[in-house]
């Protein structure tokens, strides 16, 4: 069964490394290796993988740093792969997007499920981040046609009703957003 899906394996270690990848490329993963977290940041930010899997012990800018850079910048989710998964390491996975990691040595049927559940589980992630944006951004809207709603209200001594059929006449004549023609009203009236 061929699969669909970009991913970054890091790890210092070219053994755990050539590893996960070997058995990711054999379930038809597209693979892409680093072996320290600049790489692996450079990698995330030119290719948008789906999934960057990485060791926790990574040499260098250290793992966990890397992988908020990667997940802050929403370049991808990240998975640490660990042989230690004390209780340290599982209070660091709260702050990560998926709450999942690979053990070492590496169990073929465990990598196989926690990769196809992170890639499901951050697909769904990625769709609801993008409607929480959208509907940031019309509430933002909304709040500026409402402000400037208020300033026509006041200025013409007309009700609300009448406030915004006049805004949107306007809109309308000029070829432009309620959204624009509020943040011009504001913005006159700074």
């Amino acid at each position: 069964m061929i699969r669909q899906g970009i991913i970054v394996v890091v790890s210092s270690n070219d053994k755990i490394r050539n590893i996960i990848s070997g058995l990711l490329k054999k379930r038809g993963y597209s693979i892409y290796e680093a072996s320290d977290g600049a790489s692996a940041i450079r990698l995330a930010r030119s290719l948008k993988p789906h999934l960057v899997l990485m060791d926790f012990n990574l040499v260098g800018a250290g793992a966990y740093n890397t992988a908020r850079i990667i997940e802050d910048d929403n370049l991808s989710s990240v998975i640490f792969i660990t042989s230690n998964p004390n209780k340290n390491f599982i209070e660091l996975l709260k702050n990560m997007t998926i709450y999942a990691y690979i053990t070492i040595p590496i169990n073929p049927s465990q990598l196989y499920q926690i990769v196809e559940f992170s890639l499901i589980n951050s697909s769904k992630i990625k769709e609801l981040k993008i409607k929480v944006d959208k509907l940031e951004n019309k509430l933002r809207a909304r709040k500026k046609i409402e402000k400037a709603k208020g300033i026509i209200m006041r200025m013409y001594n007309i009700s609300e009703d009448e406030a915004y059929t006049y805004m949107r006449k306007k809109s309308m004549d000029r070829c432009i957003t309620m959204e624009q023609l509020a943040e011009e009203i504001l913005k006159d009236k700074n």
